[in-house]
């Protein structure tokens, strides 16, 4: 596996959010590997569409298994339920589907490679609310990224919206999100709405 590294200018914006002294060099790596998704590969499928992207979910519905007596659903898919060791069933997060950001963080100094060119970037757990009657929340969050000029002014509760990579790579970084609102000429470049989640 050829490793390059080099020197990185101290001018470069990925040095922007240091609060210490840091020295950071830019890593090329190149490695040939195959990868399978396995049983979360219909999620992928999903977020690989574009202007026709879905946000795929599991859920199991043996509530009398469950810890707390309810129908668990999870945003980041599992094919078996961690409560009572069943098979999930698959289903799509509807368009009235609301996602609010719980946690986030910065990455100043590391990034998947998918996003090594937009350092420093937001990585948000993002909860999402099912727009039924009880506003149910999802059982488990999801990380992505944020497309944010200035991550200092995200904060928890800040309300996000999908955008989908137009010429996806089968990665989990064909999913970024935008605040809810963003205008399509502000979304991140080579990025695009779903008919089935306005932003």
């Amino acid at each position: 596996m050829p490793v390059n590294d080099s020197y990185l200018d101290p001018k470069d914006r990925a040095y922007a959010p240091a609060k210490t002294e840091v020295v950071m060099v830019r890593r090329q790596v190149s490695i040939d590997y195959k990868k399978t998704y396995g049983g979360i590969s219909p999620y992928i499928n999903g977020i690989m569409g574009g202007t026709r992207a879905r946000l795929l979910f599991t859920f199991c519905e043996n509530a009398e298994g469950h810890d707390f007596g309810k129908v668990l659903r999870f945003q980041v898919p599992r094919t078996d339920c961690p409560e009572c060791y069943g098979r999930t069933e698959w289903a799509a997060l509807p368009g009235e589907t609301r996602f609010f950001i719980d946690t986030l963080s910065t990455a100043v100094e590391l990034a998947g490679i998918s996003f090594k060119d937009r350092l420093p970037v937001t990585v948000a757990w993002v909860r999402a609310h099912l727009p039924d009657t009880e506003f149910t929340e999802l059982d488990t969050l999801v990380a992505g990224m944020v497309d944010s000029d200035d991550y200092k002014k995200r904060k928890r509760g800040d309300e996000l919206r999908p955008v989908f990579r137009d010429d996806p790579i089968a990665n989990f970084s064909d999913v970024m999100w935008v605040l809810a609102g963003t205008p399509r000429k502000a979304f991140p470049e080579g990025y695009v709405a779903s008919k089935h989640y306005p932003v």
